[in-house]
């Protein structure tokens, strides 16, 4: 077995793991860091395959692009204001006025290093033009050029998936233990402090924008460690259309503004029924409730690719469409472009995009278990119950900076790790049983598991969702959790050996489905990017928070706790926090 020393430790190496990295060194002379990701580093992850729109505040957006801002209406306060007013008053305040106040030193540092920008736009639920247009490839190519500075003392190892977290004799998080996907072999990651930088669990579902690494490891490892995780019902989807098989997944979103309509069987434009003021500009999360509602109620259409209604656009000029520059960003090929307007519509199906919960942290990035910190979509709070288009890339920026100069503080202050006072040597053997016993057992292909695990996703924990499918969910996990231990490989290989690499991801998958499930059950009202058809409707005594954890029997327990500034957010009155 390979053993790694290292002070700081982080668990995926996209917008938010990059970005610590750099702060982590610019924090500590001495900081030695070490990044591990699932996939290839700087060619996997969320943020490389963003079409990115990145918010702040709209005058200082303006004076980063050169713009007179004597004129502009836009603050830094009216950004924290929708911000709050669109994650329905649920969010953690402190997280957004940290996001909010940092964005645009962070963002500065993304032009600084070379990132293209290729212009600007008002996102859906913004009052006024926020979001600096790019993509995640420009932004991955300028946290890279802003590490280059540290390269000396940061390792970024591609194919190395993190199984567990270790912790010592006191509880504090001291590394974790990884799979090489090359080899086969185990490796010890020891560390004096880490930092969870994972991304979401979109994958998690059959129907996703998401790369396939986002498969809720991130997640699920931090409650096996004793975090608390918050808001985990709160996952956001998008209209999407399949319509461009060589891209696959491609969001119809971006199109929205130019006045497209959103149609079902019966050729009405139902966003009438769910905002009648801003129609198909309507958020996400409402535009998401309303299709999955037709759908339901029988009025989508149906055929090979699935359910969907039309997204129709023969009311506009040709030249709208292909003049577009939002077109030209996100959908790219001319072809498909042109197929589309010809046609007069698009499919819109529903998949999943943005899990707005995760690890609960506070304003410092410190988790509730000491020795882990945590940045980015795998953390929750700062959204609320629904992200406005923008605030990922922001958000992944801020956190991650905030990450790596806090990790970097405590590791600067803890011994190093001795690996005879921590549980490396179960996990690691708990790594390769899972390999080891799979060749001589009957049971399923975690293939298998999988699909039925993302089948569980889609039908019951999905757009729309009640108590008798959230039971009915809760009980098929419990079903399938007892199956995991029996999957079936028919490789006996550990070099990149797939089907092991899904048998290991099978547990987080499902322990995160889970906490969906049981956080969407015990919220009994609407809100946001959840809707409960039994509980259609919103109260202001439900602006409170879903909070996970385990307890001591290793068995899933959540709460609510009260959200006061979200509550006087929401009665108008002014809240210090």
């Amino acid at each position: 077995m390979k053993t790694v020393q290292c002070d700081i430790l982080i668990v995926g190496t996209g917008g938010a793991g990059i970005r610590a990295a750099i702060e982590a060194c610019r924090e500590g002379n001495a900081i030695r860091v070490v990044g591990v990701s699932k996939g290839f580093v700087n060619h996997s992850g969320a943020t490389m395959n963003a079409a990115a729109d990145i918010n702040l505040d709209g005058a200082s957006m303006m004076k980063l692009l050169g713009f007179d801002t004597s004129n502009n209406p836009d603050t830094k306060e009216a950004f924290f204001e929708d911000i709050i007013r669109e994650g329905k008053y649920v969010n953690n305040q402190e997280l957004v006025h940290l996001m909010v106040d940092e964005a645009p030193g962070v963002v500065q540092e993304l032009s600084d290093w070379g990132m293209r920008i290729s212009g600007y736009w008002r996102g859906a639920g913004h009052r006024y033009p926020r979001g600096i247009l790019s993509t995640g490839l420009q932004i991955m190519k300028a946290l890279k050029k802003g590490l280059r500075e540290f390269k000396d003392r940061v390792v970024l190892c591609d194919n190395v998936m993190l199984v567990d977290f270790i912790c010592d004799h006191q509880g504090f998080v001291s590394g974790g233990v990884g799979l090489d996907l090359q080899t086969g072999e185990p490796v010890a990651l020891l560390a004096k402090a880490t930092i969870l930088a994972s991304g979401g669990g979109s994958r998690v579902y059959l129907w996703s924008t998401g790369p396939e690494e986002l498969t809720g490891d991130g997640q699920a490892m931090a409650y096996r460690a004793g975090a608390e995780l918050i808001d985990m019902e709160f996952v956001q989807f998008l209209a999407s259309t399949v319509t461009n098989p060589p891209t696959g997944i491609t969001p119809v979103n971006p199109i929205l503004n130019l006045g497209v309509w959103l149609l079902n069987l019966e050729g009405q434009r139902f966003m009438s029924h769910w905002d009648p003021q801003r129609m198909e500009q309507s958020t996400r999360d409402l535009i998401a409730v309303a299709i999955a509602t037709e759908i339901i109620e029988g009025r989508g259409f149906q055929d090979d690719a699935g359910e969907y209604v039309l997204c129709a656009f023969k009311h506009l000029p040709d030249q709208v469409i292909m003049g577009s520059k939002a077109v030209k960003l996100f959908y790219g090929k001319k072809a498909f472009v042109e197929r589309s307007v010809k046609q007069g519509a698009i499919k819109c199906l529903l998949a999943c995009h943005f899990f707005c919960g995760g690890v609960r942290i506070n304003k410092d990035c410190e988790t509730s278990v000491p020795g882990l910190f945590a940045a980015g979509e795998v953390c929750g709070g700062v959204h609320g119950a629904n992200r406005l288009s923008g605030n990922a890339i922001t958000e992944i920026l801020v956190e991650g900076k905030v990450a790596g100069k806090t990790a970097a503080m405590f590791a600067t202050c803890r011994d190093p790790v001795n690996s005879e006072y921590t549980n490396a040597d179960e996990m690691i053997e708990k790594a390769i049983r899972a390999h080891n016993e799979a060749k001589i057992r009957s049971g399923p292909s975690p293939l298998e598991l999988k699909r039925r695990l993302q089948r569980i996703a889609d039908s019951k924990l999905g757009v729309v969702r009640d108590e008798k499918s959230l039971k009915k969910a809760i009980g098929e996990l419990s079903n399938i959790k007892e199956e995991i231990p029996c999957t079936q490989l028919k490789s006996t290989q550990r070099q990149y050996n797939r089907e092991w690499l899904d048998s290991l991801q099978l547990e987080n998958m499902a322990t995160t489905l889970e906490m969906i499930a049981m956080s969407s059950l015990i919220r009994k009202e609407s809100r946001g990017c959840h809707y409960r058809r039994d509980y259609p409707n919103s109260s202001i005594e439900w602006i409170k928070n879903t909070v996970i954890k385990r307890n001591d029997k290793s068995a899933m327990v959540v709460t609510m706790i009260d959200n006061p500034a979200g509550m006087a957010s929401a009665q108008g009155v002014p809240h210090d926090n």
